[in-house]
């Protein structure tokens, strides 16, 4: 029977469930994006919390790692981890990239970019992400500056020549910047981080830009993996072409869906959700019998229900459950015949402190796509 701390617990899981499917378009749109930026004249790096323009260090920053920081922030994201790291320019450095990024292995984020970064600090960055989503679980994601990574957790963004105004000279014409595609990771990290679940990046407007580099073979590169800007010349400006991370290679497990960013920003969400709670509210509090999973799985049935149209397809069957393939194996390995054992028998069996769950969820995607015919 459980105790009283249990009794009051268990109300709240429910709670803190429901609160988080009523808020999962608002909290989307709230992400946190760790900036990595060489602009120390020394071999020093530190940390810098920015939520706003307002909150920038004075005379800390040069102009250029100032414009970049802005640049991210013009996406709304909840803040930017600014991590700073010496110049190039600096000889001998310990302070380094790779350094840094074992240091982030316990902070929360949920994009990371290196704009300052060189073309090997660029492919390291994806290195990294694959290696914390593949290995350590992670729900982060980098946007990196042209490399073709290959992967649902990183985003290659390519395009070259962006043209923005930054002035005016003596005479008061318009002066321009032209960023590259390294330089303007800061400004997509920004826009995904902000961005909400209940709509996608494709055709997103970057209003500041003027012009960008023209690629004939746009949609190829867009198949290819590429996240692309482009101008249609259809006085909407300059936006977004379409909203894909760099995963080519596809599976039963992953298939071409996992390229929308829109449809892996759904799974990490759910992914942190479900495994936040588990640890705020079940780690330690609960013993591990089957009443216990099945509460669990209740509480997570009911925040499938508050996702149901925005972020899971409110149509199919979302669902989670015990994974009776699971309890099964426990079962073997524990030197048990399941040949006699009634399916309810092997759901109830214990398996000691772990939990395993199946289920089976559907995304929602944005409309992009238009397919009409007319019959005259």
């Amino acid at each position: 029977m459980p105790n009283e701390q249990e009794k009051f617990g268990l109300p709240q899981v429910l709670i803190d469930f429901k609160t988080k499917g009523v808020t999962a378009i608002k909290r989307s749109a709230r992400g946190v994006v760790a900036l990595i930026l060489k602009c120390e004249t020394t071999d020093v790096s530190n940390k810098y919390k920015i939520s706003d323009i307002s909150e920038i260090p004075d005379r800390t920053f040069d102009e250029a790692t100032t414009d970049l920081i802005k640049k991210c922030l013009d996406g709304t994201p909840l803040r930017v981890l600014v991590y700073t790291l010496p110049k190039t320019t600096v000889q001998g450095v310990k302070n380094t990239q790779a350094t840094l990024l074992k240091q982030l292995k316990h902070t929360r984020f949920n994009y990371i970019a290196a704009p300052t970064g060189t073309v090997q600090d660029q492919q390291d960055l994806a290195s990294y992400i694959k290696a914390e989503r593949n290995n350590g679980r992670k729900t982060v994601k980098a946007v990196v500056g042209s490399v073709a990574a290959d992967h649902d957790g990183v985003i290659n963004f390519c395009t070259e020549e962006i043209k923005v105004p930054n002035g005016q000279d003596t005479q008061g014409r318009t002066t321009y910047k032209t960023y590259t595609p390294i330089e303007y990771t800061a400004r997509i990290a920004g826009i995904l981080a902000g961005l909400a679940l209940d709509r996608s990046a494709t055709y997103y407007k970057l209003t500041e830009v003027e012009s960008v580099k023209v690629y004939e073979d746009l949609t190829d590169r867009i198949d290819k993996g590429e996240l692309h800007l482009f101008d249609e010349e259809d006085g909407e400006g300059v936006k977004i072409a379409r909203a894909c991370n760099s995963l080519q290679t596809f599976t039963t497990d992953k298939g071409q869906e996992f390229r929308k960013i829109k449809i892996i920003e759904g799974v990490d969400m759910v992914t942190d959700d479900i495994r936040d709670t588990f640890k705020k509210y079940y780690v330690g509090k609960y013993i591990n019998d089957y009443d216990h999973k099945m509460l669990f799985v209740a509480a997570i049935m009911v925040y499938f229900g508050q996702l149901a149209g925005n972020v899971l397809d409110n149509r199919a069957k979302n669902k989670v459950d015990i994974n009776e393939q699971f309890q099964k194996d426990y079962a073997i390995i524990k030197g048990e015949d399941i040949s006699k054992m009634s399916i309810m028998e092997i759901r109830e069996y214990n398996t000691g402190s772990e939990l395993g769950l199946a289920g089976t969820v559907k995304f929602v995607d944005a409309m992009e796509d238009l397919k009409i015919d007319f019959t005259m």
